[in-house]
């Protein structure tokens, strides 16, 4: 189908997903459960698998994550050809394979981790374990040939994330009209505040200075400076005072702040940052979902809501795993208690 037909026939089917997603006021419902056989039961109309409890764990996170893709999948295959700005959405889980067998090789691993089925989007040849040369060619990362040392596996890491984001930036920019404003929207919402969480989190526990924080900093125009949309904002923090709140009153993002009492110790914490930003990015997310219906960008959106709540149902799993309280969870993914 052409974009417009694809969009008029899947528009409807995402909204109705959405519907019944475990998002919004849905969300605390996964953390109300009291064990992984009754999570299994709220997220998924079959029998509750008769496995330990590790298992279960772990098949829960596969088949939520199996029937996003799946979903997701099917909206592409609409598409008479689907934009590289939907595909490619696909690919950081990709890069989390990636990060996966590289960490196993860099420890030594005699045998090839889990690696997620990302069906025909999948181009790590598994079977080609250990050798990374073979089972990064003819991909996106062939340039990973060699196994990293333990000290170089950050900085792997590191390339391989900028290479997705530059990559997804550059498709945002062949786009059009009110498709690449709401790409663009989503893009920077997210981006600029990670990079400002991680600026901070350099400079509070490690003490870095400002040249090697920026040198840390994700990018997208030639180098990370002011200028650049995504490391610009978070370079400019970086001559705030952390400990000053008459620094950051004025400040874009003053929403996401820590609360400031006058006449008591005050520091700016990226955790309550980051747990702020998520709740509100799913928000954000909703609304150009429903401002752009008519546009590749409100899948986008979809993409995102969902990785979102696949992130509540991992949390709420580990809540159960690890005995943790349901606030605590709902905390860590910007869900109050």
């Amino acid at each position: 189908m052409d974009k417009a037909t694809a969009l008029a026939f899947s528009y409807p089917k995402a909204a109705g997903l959405l519907r019944n997603s475990f998002i919004k006021d849905r969300t605390h419902l996964l953390f109300e459960q009291e064990s992984l056989a009754d999570l299994w039961g709220l997220l998924f109309n079959e029998p509750v698998p008769l496995v330990p409890e590790a298992i279960l764990a772990h098949q829960i996170e596969e088949k939520a994550f199996s029937n996003f893709l799946s979903q997701y999948i099917f909206f592409l295959n609409q598409y008479d050809n689907a934009p590289l700005i939907l595909s490619d959405k696909i690919k950081r889980y990709e890069a989390e394979n990636l990060k996966e067998v590289v960490d196993a090789l860099c420890s030594e691993k005699t045998e090839c981790p889990h690696l997620r089925d990302l069906k025909d989007f999948s181009t790590i040849d598994a079977g080609a374990w250990p050798n990374l040369a073979r089972m990064t060619a003819g991909t996106d990362f062939e340039w990973l040939k060699q196994v990293p040392s333990v000290k170089e596996q950050q900085m792997v890491e590191f390339k391989i994330d900028l290479q997705l984001l530059r990559e997804n930036w550059n498709a945002i920019e062949r786009c059009h009209g009110d498709d690449k404003t709401g790409h663009e929207k989503l893009f920077l919402d997210e981006f600029i505040i990670r990079n400002i969480v991680w600026a901070l989190r350099l400079e509070l526990y490690y003490q870095m200075d400002k040249d090697q924080i920026i040198q840390n900093l994700f990018y997208v125009t030639d180098a990370p400076d002011k200028n650049d949309p995504v490391a610009g904002p978070a370079i400019k923090i970086l001559d705030f005072d952390i400990n000053n709140y008459a620094d950051w009153e004025k400040w874009k993002y003053k929403e996401y702040l820590n609360p400031y009492e006058p006449g008591r110790l005050w520091c700016v914490d990226p955790v309550w940052i980051e747990r702020r930003f998520i709740s509100h990015q799913v928000v954000f997310a909703n609304h150009i979902f429903h401002e752009y219906p008519m546009e590749d960008v409100a899948l986008a959106a979809w993409f995102k809501i969902k990785s979102y709540e696949l992130t509540c149902i991992r949390t709420a799993v580990e809540a159960l795993r690890l005995n943790i309280g349901s606030y605590e969870a709902m905390e860590a993914v910007g869900v109050n208690g």
